[in-house]
């Protein structure tokens, strides 16, 4: 089967590039797989798969396709911008129209304008449907769509075998590691906070962007007000998963540093921007901080190494390879 994938893709942005290596991963020996890219030869080379502008190829993609999964991710809300949400549903709405299947699959729906609600309702009328968190299941069911529970895809990535190598002064090992989220004053501030603080007490610190654009002047800034932090750089998923696996404890301010946490069978701590990331800590029974964030807590918690329950981690794993299953069955129908 020919299938297009839709999401945000071939922006650089690890975390996005994780799920979509999960989703390969799971459907590349059963299907033809071709991917809507902001940066196609880049995708291409980073997945081993065929990619396509995202804008011009759009028609040309799913013209030759059976099937569009549109996901995973945060793409179906309003609060990055309206045009946003209406490029997404505009590639299901157009997929439609030409008669192929589409699937909505593991995405966290919202946060949605009234308009934006009344968008996706419509869109999304006798569609298949899955979400990666409870808060979307609600927030579907009040729109009067139905939709199965699975998870984050980027939970199918194997654990890494081996810690990236620590030769050299730019690798300590097993810091606490601290991944930022560009664009929130208050998430750099906790970080530079708990880093002041525990380089005082000769804790080793590392600092890891998953989206560069976004987040290297939140970087930049921790590195400024903390020169002994390690900064450490990834550019594929492999990589960053190489990364956590060295770390002692993870303090993540973007929802997939704490997934790899979770898939390289890390403890972590979450700064919550996003209803999305609260959904992703709750199920996993990890520490989480919202707005204000009482940095006090949160520099106790990484000094005492508050653990995640293995269990729940596990029960979400388990919900990804189910999810694959009701993917693969969706195709199938």
């Amino acid at each position: 089967m020919n299938i297009v994938i839709s999401g945000y893709y071939g922006f650089h942005n690890l975390g996005d590039e994780a799920l979509l290596a999960g989703l390969i991963r799971s459907l590349s020996e059963t299907h033809h797989l071709t991917v809507l890219s902001n940066d196609p030869d880049h995708t291409s080379r980073l997945h081993k798969v065929n990619a396509t502008s995202r804008l011009y190829g759009v028609i040309p993609a799913l013209l030759s396709a059976d099937a569009l999964i549109s996901g995973g991710g945060g793409l179906l809300q309003d609060k990055t911008s309206y045009k946003s949400l209406q490029y997404y549903l505009g590639v299901i709405r157009l997929a439609k129209w030409l008669n192929k299947r589409v699937i909505i699959y593991g995405q966290s729906i919202g946060p949605l304008s009234p308009r934006g609600q009344r968008a996706v309702k419509t869109a999304l009328h006798n569609t298949r449907v899955a979400v990666r968190d409870r808060a979307s299941l609600d927030l579907l069911s009040s729109l009067g769509i139905s939709a199965t529970l699975v998870a984050d895809s980027a939970l199918l990535l194997p654990k890494p075998e081996h810690a990236a190598s620590t030769s050299g002064s730019q690798l300590p090992p097993n810091p606490v590691l601290l991944i930022p989220r560009g664009g929130y004053d208050e998430i750099t501030k906790a970080l530079i906070f708990v880093a002041q603080a525990l380089t005082r007490d000769g804790v080793s610190v590392a600092a890891l962007s998953l989206h560069p654009q976004e987040d290297d002047a939140a970087l930049n800034a921790l590195q400024t007000q903390v020169p002994d932090v390690h900064i450490w750089q990834a550019t594929t998923p492999d990589a960053a998963l190489q990364y956590l696996n060295e770390a002692s404890y993870v303090v993540s301010g973007r929802l997939h540093g704490l997934i790899l946490a979770a898939v390289a069978e890390k403890d972590y701590a979450g700064l919550v921007y996003d209803p999305k990331v609260s959904a992703f800590l709750l199920e996993t029974g990890a520490p989480a901080f919202s707005f204000p964030i009482d940095q006090t807590n949160l520099l106790d918690v990484i000094q005492k190494r508050i653990s995640v329950p293995p269990n729940k981690v596990q029960t979400l794993k388990n919900r990804a390879y189910e999810g694959v299953s009701w993917l693969q069955t969706q195709l199938e129908l």
